[in-house]
């Protein structure tokens, strides 16, 4: 149903165009790396595709995803021309006019090893036409599998990136103690970035780096159009594999942050965190697939779902990859001889589920009865309660 030409991810449902921006800040490693979708004014049958935006920032993506899996980079090129990831759009319209005709509700995202700040657009597409501001952080810690900053003005108006590789981690002694090294550092990038958007909201409005390089996009948001429309009562967190590990330690920490939305969290960095279950105190969404939890993994899990506030979902029929964006632009690559879910489907189900867990805990005002007769519909293709180890 996305194979049109040009081929692009399903296009969000919500009543909100949705829209795009990256946003860079300071020209350093230890700066910030965001990419927001949020929504905008634009009616839904205003033609928008000429402002959509290529899936793949650039082949140094590429090239990280199949240094992070251990592949061949050839292999995984192969694989995008065959399924045309490199002409694949992403359905948001880069750099239009935010909609602030009411405050909006913020969620931070963290990515999951080998991630970027692209990897779940048609997550944050929904979301954002729902009238949510996701902000997706492409973390530092080299666990993306590439990003980039400038060093200084100079490089950014010539566009010299200097490159934050994937960094590979034998498994073994060591594995614990860097993994947890890099979900602090995770957790800290995330605190960042939302003290960046409260100090925005409070009328503080940093230089965007990207500002400096010159791009010929037509660009008409603007950061300052977000002072006061922020709702500061509604900041929450979410993130994907060791970005749901990363948002678990940021819960513990931040209490501005109202709830959490984990997605087939990977425990194993934040083990031996101490204080981070008796610290985190908000509600707590975990939509796990099948095939991902081992049995201390599920465990770990367990000792969060304290009370009727924190929730547990299994979508049958689905690997650790249906939360990402990748299984529509590179196929499935996990459990090949297991029958799977439509991978849309398998999105549409876990993007009901937060939507529904957002509308009971946020007093989002938005219509979600789509997303409720969908999931009735999908009932077979759910399992509540805690989710059963794969191994």
């Amino acid at each position: 149903m996305w194979r049109n030409d040009p081929p692009h991810l399903p296009e969000a449902k919500g009543p909100y165009l949705p829209g795009c921006m990256d946003i860079m800040l300071e020209y350093s490693i230890t700066g910030t790396f965001t990419r927001l979708y949020y929504p905008t004014k634009m009616k839904t049958e205003q033609p928008s595709h000429s402002r959509w935006i290529p899936w793949f920032a650039d082949d140094n993506y590429l090239d990280g995803i199949a240094k992070a899996i251990r592949v061949y980079p050839g292999a995984v090129r192969f694989v995008s021309w065959l399924y045309s990831a490199h002409n694949m759009q992403i359905p948001s319209i880069y750099g239009e006019k935010v909609n602030t005709d009411k405050k909006l509700k913020c969620i931070v995202f963290s990515h999951g090893f080998a991630g970027n700040r692209f990897l779940y657009s048609v997550i944050c597409n929904e979301l954002a036409s729902r009238g949510y501001l996701v902000a997706v952080i492409e973390h530092r810690d080299q666990t993306a599998c590439f990003t980039y900053y400038y060093k200084s003005k100079e490089d950014a108006a010539l566009d010299i990136r200097t490159p934050v590789y994937v960094r590979k981690i034998q498994i073994g002694q060591g594995h614990y103690e860097l993994r947890n090294e890099q979900v602090n550092q995770r957790a800290n990038e995330c605190s960042k970035l939302l003290d960046f958007l409260i100090n925005l909201n409070n009328g503080i409005i940093p230089h965007n780096v990207l500002d400096d390089v010159k791009t010929g996009k037509e660009i008409n948001f603007k950061l300052e159009d977000l002072v006061g429309h922020l709702d500061l009562d509604n900041l929450m967190i979410a993130g994907h594999s060791f970005g749901a590990a990363s948002a678990l330690l940021t819960l513990s920490k931040r209490k501005e942050l109202k709830l959490g939305i984990l997605l087939d969290p990977w425990m194993f960095p934040i083990k031996s965190e101490n204080g981070i279950l008796e610290n985190t105190t908000q509600p707590l969404l975990f939509v796990n697939t099948q095939t991902f939890h081992i049995g201390s993994n599920v465990t770990a899990m367990e000792k969060f779902l304290t009370n009727e506030h924190r929730q547990m979902y299994t979508i049958l029929h689905t690997t650790h990859e249906n939360q990402t964006d990748s299984v529509l632009v590179l196929g499935y690559w996990l459990n090949w001889f297991m029958k799977k879910l439509n991978p849309y489907v398998a999105l549409q189900i876990n993007n009901g589920l937060i939507l529904r867990f957002l509308k009971q805990h946020t007093g989002h005002d938005e219509n979600i009865d789509d997303c409720e007769a969908f999931l009735h519909e999908q009932d077979n293709n759910i399992e509540s309660g805690l989710t059963k180890p794969w191994i």
